[in-house]
């Protein structure tokens, strides 16, 4: 891993906490800003909200996709275990709940080939490996980056035949497929002094021949925007310094990105590559996001708690064409020719605006690709998109041949595995290669150790910087495993098992009832005893509302039903599923 795990805790934390430090400035230290002149002649009719489905704070990550604009809802200035994904279509003014994300909120998505494409921004089995789901509208699959060390899956780019994925850990890195995710290689890692973080955070396709990339390292001077060289990133010198760069978006043969200077102010700059220059009338402004056509360039901004949608032909002449004074704006998109805004309502809540009346849907929508998998409807089919393989490079010492079950059950019932300090490690290369076999004998071994005795009772976790039941552990990494290996049954006693684990900063836990509800979602677990634990964990007054979400997605996906956090509606219609 190149760090000891003492420091990789430590910097863990440290990253953490630089991290709310940038979410609180994102949030509050916003400058005060001239007020521009309203041009709404410029837009063909003021946008309006149109949906507001979700709990959680923020709307963001908007994406154009199968005549619908897909959205997460979740919250984006603090750790927290939730991240919802919704679709909406404007025809029949309609929003739709399409998956549940088991991450820390979610990355930046891409459509590539017919499929949408969406990172795991901080994949809470927090096994050290990127994580993402992929759709073609109807159904889902999730899979895993088996090369390189990563917490964190920022983002994914389309660029040159490949699909890219951007990566944080404590050096960032960069990973690409020729095939759609059949096979990734681990083709770039940002030279990361001791004691240091880096991430990669943001791509951009600005050519068939130029990708851009921002990379995250606070503790150095300098352009945070990097270009691919054929083999290799190289930083564009011509950027100014900054702690670090946001909203890269390609327009007209220039790269655009919003620079968090030294004196956390913000400032937007364009590049072609080689020349890079101020783009001056957005001075003043904190710009969240850019969203481009061929001809014209979008932008929102936003203060404490409002914002404008901006427009530019050029993108150097801008111009304010509305305002929002009951929400801040924090994304915008452009679907069937039409601009979206999603942001924070007054209310707390995220929150879609968009035109006021339908729109002709698009006929130029890329065709859907038809997956089969590990997926609800149909558990046990050959996968064009086949599970991650092992990692190329010598397999560590603790890794063990998928079906070798005396290894395994050694490394599970060993005292050294829970004691030694960093069990979260052992257990997740332990189970690597069962969780990307999918055998399905393997899947049912998997769910036999679910219930079995551990010689102690505590596990020490980060180099015994966290603590947690041992059996709880155990259980936690078997689910992952038992998830992507797609094969198994997950106890109904685990579903139940009450919450009572004390709120953590970074929101980390390994309790099993999430794991739970998650992987059985992923192996189509919808027998009657199943579902009705679920509907009656619905109702635990002792659960925090992201738990519930997770049993609320586990509903949803094995089920289909459209009831989202309607508790109400969901026991009413279990009921008469039972009738």
């Amino acid at each position: 891993m190149g760090v000891s795990k003492v420091k990789r805790y430590f910097l863990w934390l440290c990253l953490g906490l630089s991290l709310a430090i940038f979410s609180c400035q994102q949030r509050t230290a916003v400058p005060r800003v001239p007020i521009p002149v309203v041009n709404a002649a410029l837009i063909d009719q003021p946008l309006v909200p149109l949906s507001q489905p979700g709990p959680w704070a923020e709307v963001s990550h908007l994406i154009s996709y199968d005549n619908r604009l897909w959205f997460a809802n979740s919250m984006l200035f603090n750790n927290h275990n939730s991240a919802d994904i919704y679709s909406y279509g404007p025809g029949a003014n309609d929003t739709r709940l399409e998956q549940h994300l088991f991450s820390q909120s979610a990355g930046e998505p891409v459509v590539s080939e017919g499929l949408l494409y969406w990172p795991f921004e901080d994949p809470r089995f927090s096994a050290d490996l990127g994580e993402y789901m992929v759709t073609n509208g109807d159904q889902w699959q999730w899979h895993i980056l088996p090369e390189g060390e990563a917490f964190h899956v920022h983002a994914m780019e389309n660029h040159g035949n490949y699909l890219w994925a951007a990566t944080g850990a404590w050096s960032g890195g960069l990973q690409r497929s020729s095939d759609g995710g059949k096979m990734w290689e681990l083709v770039y890692t940002y030279p990361t002094p001791d004691r240091r973080v880096s991430r990669v955070t943001n791509l951009v396709s600005l050519d068939d021949d130029h990708l851009l990339a921002e990379i995250m390292a606070v503790h150095e001077q300098g352009s945070k925007v990097l270009m691919w060289q054929g083999d290799d990133f190289q930083a564009i010198d011509s950027w100014p310094d900054g702690k670090r760069v946001k909203s890269l978006t390609a327009f007209q043969g220039h790269g655009y990105g919003v620079n968090q200077n030294r004196d956390d102010s913000y400032s937007v700059w364009r590049t072609d590559g080689t020349l890079t220059e101020p783009v001056t009338a957005l001075d003043g402004h904190y710009i969240r996001a850019f969203a481009a056509t061929e001809t014209t360039l979008w932008a929102v901004s936003s203060t404490q708690s409002d914002g404008y949608l901006w427009r530019s032909d050029d993108g150097m002449v801008w111009t304010a064409v509305q305002q929002f004074t009951d929400m801040r704006p924090l994304d915008v998109a452009i679907h069937t020719g039409q601009v979206y805004v999603g942001g924070q309502g007054n209310n707390g809540k995220g929150v879609l605006w968009g035109p006021p009346t339908p729109q002709v849907l698009s006929t130029n929508q890329q065709s859907k690709l038809t997956l089969t998998g590990p997926l609800p409807a149909d558990p046990l089919p050959a996968d064009p998109l086949p599970k991650d393989p092992l990692p190329k490079d010598p397999l560590p010492q603790q890794v063990i041949a998928s079906g070798d079950t005396q290894a395994l059950e050694a490394i599970l019932t060993s005292p050294i595995t829970y004691t030694d300090g960093n069990a979260q490690d052992v257990l997740a290369t332990a189970l690597l290669p069962s969780a990307t076999d999918a055998d399905p004998a393997v899947g049912q071994q998997l769910t036999s150790y679910l219930t079995q005795a551990l010689p102690v009772k505590s596990a020490q976790l980060f180099e015994n910087n966290a603590s947690a039941p041992a059996t709880h552990v155990s259980q936690w990494y078997l689910l992952w495993a038992m998830g992507l290996n797609g094969h198994g049954q997950v106890p109904i006693e685990l579903l139940q098992q009450s919450w009572t684990e004390p709120a953590n900063d970074r929101e980390k836990y390994w309790h099993p009832a999430p794991a739970a509800a998650w992987t059985a979602a992923r192996l189509g677990q919808d027998d009657e005893a199943t579902i009705t634990a679920i509907i009656e964990r619905l109702t635990t007054q002792e659960d925090p509302l992201w738990l519930v979400g997770d049993f609320v997605g586990a509903l949803h996906a094995l089920t289909g039903e459209q009831y989202g956090y309607d508790v109400s509606a969901w026991q009413q219609w279990w009921e008469e599923q039972k009738e």
